[in-house]
């Protein structure tokens, strides 16, 4: 079966980046068509390769991953941007979102939680860790707004981050050994609280909206 999703990867540290490309390259749908050691490398590979998705650190020499990303999202808008970074501060998090990427991932992140972030990101959608999700929810700063995270229950948190991370209610209800008409009260209730709609808006809440 042909490859669908053209990956470039970025990363200065060899060894780490070998192994996401042998690991990768294994998954039917992905091909790994170039690798980057910096951003200033991405950019210059970038207008000679066919690429779907990029998979970047952020700590890079020359040109690192956020001034890299908001260059791409300007010039390669079709490239979809994924943060693959061992910082779970909420300040790279928050700067990476504003850079324009479509999904950030902690370097903890397994095999079938990096492929399912490339997949979804390919396909349109977003992939926030429920880590990223939940550190976004959980401290203190960012920009106020009417209706803060202040306002969800400790769970609703958690099943917040579980959401951002691309998981179903059924999937959410066996983690958290719950019901899944338990999931749908609480997604039901977020809503209500939060004045949204949707599960998107549900996201773009646990990224945005940071009181």
């Amino acid at each position: 079966m042909k490859k669908t999703i053209r990956l470039m990867i970025a990363d200065d540290h060899q060894v780490l980046l070998d192994g996401l490309v042998m690991m990768l390259n294994s998954s039917d749908k992905i091909d790994v068509v170039t690798t980057a050691s910096n951003g200033r490398v991405v950019l210059e590979k970038l207008p000679d390769c066919e690429v779907d998705v990029l998979l970047m650190d952020i700590q890079m020499p020359e040109l690192d991953g956020y001034e890299t990303a908001k260059i791409v999202s300007e010039q390669h808008p079709n490239v979809k941007v994924i943060t693959l970074s061992m910082h779970s501060e909420r300040i790279y998090i928050e700067r990476m979102y504003d850079a324009g990427v479509s999904g950030y991932l902690l370097k903890s992140a397994g095999k079938e939680e990096i492929i399912t972030a490339i997949e979804k990101v390919y396909g349109g959608e977003t992939y926030f860790s429920s880590e990223v999700a939940v550190a976004m929810l959980s401290k203190p700063g960012g920009k106020k707004t009417t209706i803060t995270a202040s306002s969800l229950t400790r769970r609703e948190k958690e099943i917040l981050g579980l959401i951002a991370s691309g998981m179903t209610n059924p999937e959410i209800a066996e983690k958290l050994f719950l019901s899944t008409d338990t999931i749908k009260t609480h997604r039901k209730n977020m809503m209500r609280k939060l004045n949204v709609n949707n599960t998107a808006a549900l996201v773009k809440f646990a990224l945005e909206n940071k009181g």
